[in-house]
């Protein structure tokens, strides 16, 4: 009887499948309707517009070209006409202070009612100009104002001057002029730039037309030719339907199978996902392990326990979850310790692969199974992560469903994950715990170093004070007071960076800062050591850089560690520059040197703390960058090197400008 019903099922499953194929059949002629509409209509569509092309741009460019001649070219020649008259500007007052005639005088204050007239046609024609014509046009007719009110002011054209005193004005005078000669000729260099802009323009559009008209062209051709085979596509397609309907049957019930395989996996994928991003949520090990234990539990298993294998070795109960009890963890110090493991849970973990056996009253007794319930089967998987073995999961299948293959690679994985995941845990818990005693070791040494180094600072400078030492004495004592300067610092050194590897920003009090009076600073202070090193130190700050909001004694220390690095490696004769220069809302320094340069694999090195690209030559403790970078990232901004062997280092970051009081402000605080 059962025989038969699979035979019906399938006789109709066949049904079904040749009355779909027919359909298809029938689906063909509607389709080929659509596959001949659409290259016509392209084609159509293609023709139409090699004829609408060329108009649209015909009428584009002969816009554009109107704009030249109507616009730009007269506002060139207004332009020229000024510079012109500018020029001639100066003839006439020499020639009025030469001679003392006053056609002179008139023929200048025609020149200068020309430049009004000319620079008025400007202003009307400038909004059409775009670009920067009308902020040339304001700086000619600043500079040319100038220039008028300094020869009115001077009266070279009221009356005849002492040749001294007229040669002494028109000295003082004659920047200005140049200036309004320069301001003219940017104009006209503006005006001309707009002129081949457009041109420019126009050759583009006309360049992109011809491009257009060819690919429609080729593509008119294409969809032709795509109709013409329409034909012989159209009987291939009829005769691969019939191929297939032959094949139907076959592949019906292989797409049946790989349909349940496929969704079969897709649960099993699914459920490993979210059991990884379960158990990635914390990194707490009783946490983790209770999660694992929730996972395994009522989803894979009636009943399971998790143990652990603790320093010395002994198996410790971190977890017991049951189907009607639900988990029940602790933690790892005060566990149960398991005193009798089985044989098989030992050679589990051993060869690190899963074991699945029947029924047993000692691992049943291991499980915490009473006498007499029932369990179908029982495995065994060893928790492995890092080719270290962590422990062991142990569970019983659910009532009446022994485990299968599928049950126990499923199983695997998961263990697998949440082998990760609690070593992870173990791992970020003695992380922590490292990180916290390096810091309060790192406090206490720092603590008890400052009372004796400053005691010794004290006691050389009084010793520095005596007036009774020799010249080699009073040089000894120095050295130890430098000596005990730089241990200070590298004791400030080793808490910033420790700070800095916590997590933390630096603390900052930020302040709006004048760069020139900060670049003035810093040139004093190394003056000395780049003479002793015979090195150039020099600085350039950019017109118009206003003032940064930061915090005056970290920035010195930046720009300390940037010049003090490239002193160490700047040869003798060489040069430093060290540059500032406004880059949108923040000011950009540059401290650059001529040195040997960086090796490109190193770049990306000499950020990390106590790194050095030469381990032999010991010329620092390898902080100075790291606290560069941290400060400048309190401050909200960016440090960055650029470098090449043989060619010198680069190193630029970025501060922002005061008047970003409030986001810097919070930057630094955070």
């Amino acid at each position: 009887m059962g025989d038969e019903t699979r035979e019906n099922e399938l006789r109709h499953g066949n049904h079904d499948l040749l009355r779909r194929e027919r359909r298809s059949l029938l689906r063909v002629g509607p389709d080929s309707r659509w596959t001949t509409v659409l290259p016509v209509a392209f084609i159509i569509i293609s023709l139409v517009s090699l004829v609408a092309l060329p108009i649209v741009v015909s009428r584009h460019t002969a816009k554009m070209r109107g704009e030249i001649s109507i616009i730009a070219e007269p506002a060139r020649r207004a332009a020229n006409e000024i510079q012109i008259d500018l020029s001639a500007e100066l003839d006439k007052v020499i020639a009025f202070q030469v001679t003392g005639q006053p056609q002179y005088g008139s023929d200048y204050e025609r020149l200068v009612r020309d430049q009004e007239q000319n620079r008025s046609a400007l202003q009307r024609l400038a909004p059409g100009l775009g670009g920067d014509v009308d902020d040339e046009l304001q700086d000619l007719f600043v500079q040319t104002s100038r220039w008028h009110d300094d020869a009115r002011s001077a009266e070279f054209l009221q009356r005849q001057l002492p040749q001294e005193i007229f040669l002494t004005r028109l000295y003082e005078r004659h920047p200005t002029y140049e200036k309004s000669l320069r301001a003219a000729s940017n104009l006209e260099i503006a005006i001309q730039s707009g002129i081949e802009d457009r041109l420019k323009r126009i050759r583009d559009v006309e360049r992109i037309n011809t491009s257009l008209t060819i690919i429609l062209t080729l593509l008119a051709l294409t969809s032709a030719m795509l109709v013409a085979g329409l034909g012989r596509q159209m009987r291939l397609l009829a005769a691969e339907a019939v191929k297939r309907r032959g094949e139907a049957e076959h592949e019906a019930v292989e797409a049946k199978n790989a349909r349940a395989a496929a969704e079969r996996e897709e649960r099993r994928a699914a459920f490993l996902a979210a059991a990884g991003q379960e158990l990635s949520t914390s990194l707490d090990q009783q946490q983790t392990v209770s999660t694992l234990a929730r996972l395994v539990v009522p989803n894979l298993a009636d009943r399971a326990v998790i143990d652990r294998l603790d320093s010395a070795g002994v198996l410790r109960r971190m977890a017991v979850a049951d189907k009607r009890d639900g988990v029940k963890t602790g933690a790892a110090h005060d566990a149960e310790t398991i005193s009798s493991v089985p044989e098989i849970v030992v050679a589990a973990m051993k060869e690190r692969q899963p074991k699945v056996f029947g029924r047993s009253a000692n691992i049943a007794a291991y499980l915490g199974i009473a006498d007499g319930e029932a369990h179908a089967s029982i495995i065994i998987i060893p928790m492995v992560s890092r080719g270290e073995t962590l422990g062991v999961v142990a569970a019983t299948a659910p009532e009446g469903k022994p485990f299968t293959s599928a049950d126990v690679a499923l199983f695997a994985d998961l263990v697998r994950h949440g082998s990760l995941a609690i070593d992870n845990a173990t791992l970020y818990s003695k992380s922590q715990q490292a990180v916290r005693a390096r810091e309060e070791v790192l406090a206490i040494v720092s603590h008890d170093l400052r009372n004796p180094l400053n005691a010794v600072t004290l006691a050389a400078s009084l010793m520095q004070m005596s007036e009774s030492l020799s010249p080699e004495d009073q040089e000894q004592i120095g050295t130890i007071v430098m000596s005990a300067k730089r241990m200070s610092r590298l004791i400030a050194d080793l808490l910033d960076v420790t700070r800095l590897e916590g997590g933390k920003r630096l603390p900052i009090q930020p302040e709006p800062i004048d760069v020139q009076s900060f670049f003035h600073e810093a040139q004093e202070m190394f003056k000395p050591q780049a003479a002793a090193s015979d090195v150039q130190v020099e600085s350039t700050i950019v017109d118009g850089v206003p003032k940064i909001y930061a915090d005056r004694h970290r920035i010195t220390q930046v720009l300390s560690n940037l010049i003090g690095n490239s002193l160490k490696f700047t040869p003798p004769g060489g040069t430093i520059r060290f540059s500032a220069e406004r880059k949108d809302e923040s000011v950009l320094f540059r401290v650059s040197d001529n040195g040997p340069g960086i090796p490109k694999e190193h770049l990306t090195d000499i950020f990390n703390p106590y790194w050095q690209a030469k381990r032999a030559e010991r010329m620092g403790a390898g902080l100075g960058l790291p606290i560069a970078k941290g400060i400048v990232e309190s401050h909200g901004g960016r440090i960055w090197v650029e470098s090449e062997k043989g060619a010198g280092t680069t190193f630029y970051f970025t501060l922002p400008v005061a008047r970003k009081v409030k986001e810097a402000g919070m930057a630094g605080v955070a």
